[in-house]
C-alpha cells in the first residue's frame, strides 16, 4: 500500500516539491508536460511508488532530466531510459549488493551529456558482467568513457566485454586490468569490426602465453613432424646440389675468361664516354658562371637607384651650399654699391680684379663647375634603366644589341614611377579599382622582388622593410601576412581560408601594394569567359581582365572561389603551372606569354570539400585544382581587433570572450557556431562608438543579438558570466546583453 509523503519531512520530498513548481512555471507547456506533472504529484501524495527507489535517486533523476537541453514533450521518454539505466545497475533493486557504490555510478551516468537522450551508457546498453569484474566500480566509469569516444561504441563495448572475461582470471592487479581493456580499445577503434574476433583472439593467446599456457593440439604435432621429415629431403637433395655446383664451376672458370677480354672492351667504351660527359660538364660550367654574372648584375641594378639617390642628394646638399655663397656675395656686393654710390661699372671691373685676383674664389668657382658636370652626369645616369645597362654590358662584350626600350612609367627607374623599395621618399602604387586600366604600351620587364635570378632572402629583406615602414605609420597587418606574401613571391598559388569578415581581401590588397603589383578582383567563376574572355558576334575579342593580368602582370584574385562552377573553375588548371616559359592562345588567336610578374591568389569561407552549417551554397572545388594551390588559414586576429578598439579596450574584452563563447558552443554541439563577431564587425562597432550614433543597447541588439536562436543566446551569456571577471567595466556591456537575452527568451523566438 503506498505511504503519503508529507511536505516538508525530508530533504528529498522538498526537492521533489520544487521541481513539481518550477515545472509548472515553464512558459511553454503541453500535454506530454502535465501528464508528467500529475504523475510527480501522485508520488508526492503517496498515490503512486516511483519507478526509481530510493527517493532521493528519483528526485536525482528527475533534477537531471528537467535541467537537460531536451524538449519537455520527450521528458516521458527520458524518465524510461533513466528506468533502463537503473535496472540494468541494481539488478535486485534497492537489495542490491554494493548499493551506494553502484548509486554512485548511477548519478554520473545520467549526468553525462547525451546518456538520458539514447537511453543508456554506451549506446543504451549496460554490461553488467563487465561491470561485476571490477573491483573498483570507478575504473568501470574511465572504460566506458573512453569507449564512448569512438563509433560503434556497441560493438567495441560487446567486444571488450569479451575480450575482458576471458582473460580476467591471468590479470589479478585491477589498475591492470583496466590499462590493458583501454589498450584494446583503441586497437578495435581503427578496425573494421569482422576483424574484432581475430584480434580478441591474439590478444588472448598472448596473455595465456605470458602466464605459461600454450595450447598444442595434435594436429600442430603433426605439422612439426611433417617439417622434420621436410628438413631430412631437403638435406638430401642439397647434396646432389653441391655435386652439380662443383661440375658448374669449372663451366664458370671457362665463361670467366670471355669475360675478361669484354671487360677490357668495356673499359675502353666507358673511358671515351666520361671524356665526352666531361666535355659537357665543362659547358654547363660555363653557362651557369654566366647565370651567375646575369644574377649579381641583375641585384646592382636593384640597388643602384637607392644608391644613386643618397649621392645625388649629398651633391646637390654641397651645390645649394655653394648656391647660398655666392647669392650672400652678390647681396654684399650690392650693398657696397648702394653705398659708396659709386658708378655701375666701376664696381663691376673692381669686382672682377678682384675675383681674378683672389684664389680662394676662383678655387669656390672652379668646384662648382666640377660639381654641376658631376651631377649633371649623376642625373643621366639615374634615368637608365635595366635594358640601357644590358645594353652598355653588350657592347663592351662587343655582343649583337637590339633597340632598347624607352623607360617604362611607373617602372623600375621611370619618373613617373614609385622609387625602389627602401629608398628614400618610396611610397607604393594605390590600390586599383574592381577593374584594370587596359595597357597600350610596352611589356613591363620583371619585378625585382618576383625576380628568382636574386636570392629569396635579399628580395624578402626589401619587402619586410617595407612593412616595418608601414607598421610604423600605422597600418595594421594580420598575423598570417608573412606567409602569404611569401607564397606569391614563390609562385605557388596560394588559397586562403577563413570565415567572412577576418580580413583576407585586405591583406590581398596589402600583397599588391608593397609588391607593386596591379590587384584585380576577377570575382567568382561561373563560366569559362569569366577567364578567357570572349569573341563578339562582330569577331572581335572581347578581353577579360584575367587575360591583361596574364599578359602585363599582376595578380588575378579568384574571391569566393568556392562560390564558383565547380566545372569552369577547372579552367584555371591551365594558369597555375607557374612555368617561366608558359604560354596560351586565347579566344582571339593570340597566343600570350605568361608574364613573370603574374600571380594568381584564391580566396574561399571553406576548405574545398563542399557547404557546411555556415556557408551552405558552397561547391567542392574539384581535386585538380586544389593540388595546384597550397591551402593557408587566415583566422581572426586579435592583434588587429584590439588596434581597432585600443580606445574602447572594454568592447576589446566584451568582443574576445564573446568569440570564446561561441567556439565553446561549437565544443559542445559539435557544429561551427553562428553569428561570430568578424573583424568587419569590430570595425562597424569603433565607427558607432566614435561617432555616437547608437547606444550601447543598439549595438548589443543589431551586432550580438538579432538572428540568432533564443537559446543559443541564452548558453552564450552563461559562457559570458563565467569568462567576464565581476569588477571588469565589461561587465557594463555584459547586463545589457543579459537584458537583451533575457527579453528575447521571454518572446520565444528570434529577435
Amino acid at each position: 500500500m503506498a505511504i503519503k509523503i508529507e511536505l516538508g519531512q525530508t530533504q528529498e520530498e522538498k526537492r521533489l516539491h520544487e521541481i513539481i513548481e518550477l515545472l509548472q512555471k515553464r512558459s511553454q507547456k503541453n500535454a506530454a508536460l502535465e501528464r508528467v506533472i500529475a504523475n510527480l504529484k501522485k508520488v508526492e501524495d503517496g498515490k503512486r511508488e516511483p519507478e526509481i527507489k530510493p527517493l532521493s535517486l528519483y528526485v536525482e533523476t528527475w533534477d537531471t532530466i528537467r535541467g537537460s537541453r531536451a524538449d519537455s514533450a520527450k521528458y516521458g521518454l527520458l524518465l524510461e531510459n533513466a528506468k533502463k539505466i537503473y535496472d540494468d545497475i541494481f539488478v535486485l533493486g534497492e537489495n542490491t549488493p554494493d548499493f551506494e557504490t553502484r548509486a554512485v555510478l548511477y548519478k554520473d551516468i545520467i549526468h553525462e551529456d547525451g546518456a538520458l537522450l539514447t537511453g543508456g551508457y554506451v549506446g543504451g546498453s549496460f554490461d553488467f558482467d563487465l561491470f561485476s569484474s571490477f573491483a573498483d566500480k570507478n575504473n568501470y566509469k574511465v572504460l566506458i568513457r573512453s569507449i564512448k569516444k569512438y563509433n560503434d561504441t556497441d560493438k567495441i563495448l560487446d567486444a571488450v566485454s569479451t575480450y575482458g572475461l576471458r582473460v580476467r582470471e591471468y590479470i589479478i592487479d585491477d589498475y591492470g586490468y583496466l590499462s590493458n581493456l583501454l589498450i584494446m580499445v583503441r586497437k578495435l577503434a581503427g578496425t573494421n569490426p569482422d576483424n574484432y574476433e581475430a584480434i580478441i583472439d591474439e590478444a588472448v593467446s598472448k596473455v595465456e602465453r605470458s602466464n605459461g599456457v600454450y595450447d598444442i593440439s595434435p594436429e600442430r604435432l603433426a605439422l612439426v613432424e611433417k617439417n622434420v621429415s621436410t628438413a631430412e629431403a631437403i638435406v638430401a637433395s642439397g647434396k646432389e646440389l653441391f655435386d652439380g655446383i662443383e661440375l658448374k664451376s669449372k663451366t664458370f672458370e671457362a665463361m670467366a675468361d670471355e669475360l675478361s677480354d669484354k671487360a677490357a672492351n668495356i673499359v675502353r667504351i666507358s673511358e671515351e664516354t666520361l671524356d665526352a660527359k666531361a666535355q659537357n660538364a665543362k659547358a654547363e660550367v660555363e653557362l651557369a658562371l654566366k647565370e651567375y654574372i646575369a644574377a649579381q648584375k641583375k641585384t646592382i641594378i636593384m640597388e643602384k637607384d637607392i644608391l644613386l639617390k643618397q649621392v645625388f642628394s649629398d651633391a646637390e646638399t654641397e651645390l645649394n651650399k655653394y648656391k647660398s655663397l655666392a647669392k650672400a656675395l652678390t647681396a654684399n656686393t650690392s650693398a657696397e654699391i648702394a653705398m659708396l654710390g659709386k658708378d655701375a661699372d666701376a664696381v663691376v671691373d673692381r669686382l672682377g680684379r678682384t675675383v681674378h685676383n683672389d684664389e680662394k674664389i676662383n678655387e669656390f668657382l672652379t668646384k662648382a663647375k666640377v660639381d654641376e658636370a658631376i651631377l649633371e652626369k649623376i642625373e643621366k645616369l639615374s634615368v637608365l634603366n635595366n635594358a640601357s645597362i644590358d645594353r652598355m654590358v653588350r657592347q663592351a662584350d662587343n655582343g649583337p644589341v637590339p633597340p632598347m626600350a624607352p623607360p617604362m612609367p611607373g617602372g623600375e627607374h621611370g619618373s613617373e614611377g614609385p622609387a625602389p623599395m627602401g629608398a628614400p621618399g618610396f611610397m607604393p602604387p594605390p590600390p586599383h579599382g574592381p577593374h584594370m586600366h587596359r595597357h597600350d604600351g610596352p611589356i613591363a620587364p620583371v619585378s625585382p622582388l618576383l625576380d628568382r635570378s636574386i636570392p629569396f632572402s635579399e628580395r624578402f629583406k626589401l619587402v619586410m622593410a617595407e612593412k616595418k615602414r608601414r607598421m610604423d605609420q600605422g597600418e595594421l597587418f594580420h598575423e598570417m601576412f608573412d606567409d602569404v606574401i611569401t607564397a606569391v613571391m614563390e609562385d605557388v598559388n596560394p588559397y586562403l581560408i577563413g570565415p567572412s569578415g577576418c580580413g583576407k581581401t585586405y591583406m590581398i590588397m596589402q600583397v599588391g601594394q608593397i609588391l607593386g603589383l596591379t590587384c584585380d578582383d576577377i570575382g567568382y567563376i561561373n563560366e569559362e569567359y569569366d577567364i578567357l574572355g570572349y569573341v563578339t558576334a562582330t569577331g572581335e575579342y572581347s578581353e577579360s581582365n584575367f587575360y591583361r593580368l596574364y599578359k602585363y602582370g599582376g595578380i588575378a584574385f579568384c574571391d569566393e572561389l568556392d562560390n564558383g562552377n565547380s566545372k569552369a573553375t577547372v579552367k584555371l588548371n591551365s594558369f597555375l603551372t607557374n612555368k617561366i616559359d608558359s604560354s596560351y592562345s586565347f579566344p582571339g588567336g593570340e597566343r600570350v606569354q605568361r608574364h613573370p610578374n603574374f600571380r594568381v591568389i584564391a580566396a574561399g569561407n571553406t576548405d574545398g570539400s563542399g557547404a557546411d552549417v555556415n556557408y551552405s551554397t558552397r561547391e567542392k572545388i574539384e581535386e585538380s585544382v586544389q593540388q595546384r594551390m597550397i591551402p593557408i588559414y587566415i583566422d581572426y586576429d586579435n592583434r588587429v581587433e584590439q588596434a581597432i578598439l585600443k580606445d574602447y579596450p572594454d568592447w576589446f574584452e566584451f568582443v574576445c570572450a564573446f568569440r570564446k563563447a561561441t567556439d565553446k558552443w561549437g565544443e559542445v554541439c559539435g557544429i561551427p557556431a553562428s553569428g561570430i563577431v568578424t573583424t568587419r564587425d569590430t570595425q562597424r562597432i569603433r565607427t558607432y562608438l566614435e561617432n555616437g550614433s547608437f547606444s550601447i543597447e543598439k549595438i548589443i541588439i543589431y551586432e550580438f543579438i538579432q538572428t540568432k536562436d533564443p537559446e543559443y543566446l541564452a548558453f552564450l551569456a552563461e559562457e559570458l558570466d563565467k569568462r567576464i571577471d565581476a569588477k571588469s567595466a565589461t561587465r557594463n556591456i555584459l547586463t545589457t546583453f543579459t537584458k537583451q537575452v533575457e527579453l528575447v527568451r521571454s518572446k520565444g523566438r528570434k529577435y
